[in-house]
């Protein structure tokens, strides 16, 4: 009625997916646009573009073109460019193509 769009609707333009605090992923994981991480993920990732934050966790192998961690990964991450915040964790390799930035 007064042009508000429902949540679905801007979630959608925003082009991002998010795995919330509270959810667990099992298994491969697969995404064609962007996602933010806050919760856990067990199983390898393939993505875009992808942002970990303070509370999310993957364990398993990453392959996303562009990565910002502030969360912890235990798995070996392939990647083009590459983002560590002062909270990140890693138990793994870290292969990148152009940028690391801390």
């Amino acid at each position: 009625m007064f042009g508000k769009k429902s949540s679905e609707s801007l979630l959608n333009q925003s082009g991002r997916s998010f795995v919330a605090e509270t959810m667990q992923v099992e298994g491969e994981f697969h995404c064609s646009g962007a996602v933010d991480v806050a919760g856990l993920i067990n199983g390898n990732v393939y993505g875009k573009e992808m942002i970990i934050l303070d509370t999310g966790s993957v364990k398993g192998n990453l392959h996303v073109s562009k990565l910002n961690i502030n969360g912890h990964v235990e798995g070996q991450i392939v990647t083009d460019e590459i983002s560590l915040g002062s909270n990140s964790v890693i138990k793994g390799d870290i292969l990148f193509k152009s940028h690391l930035k801390t």
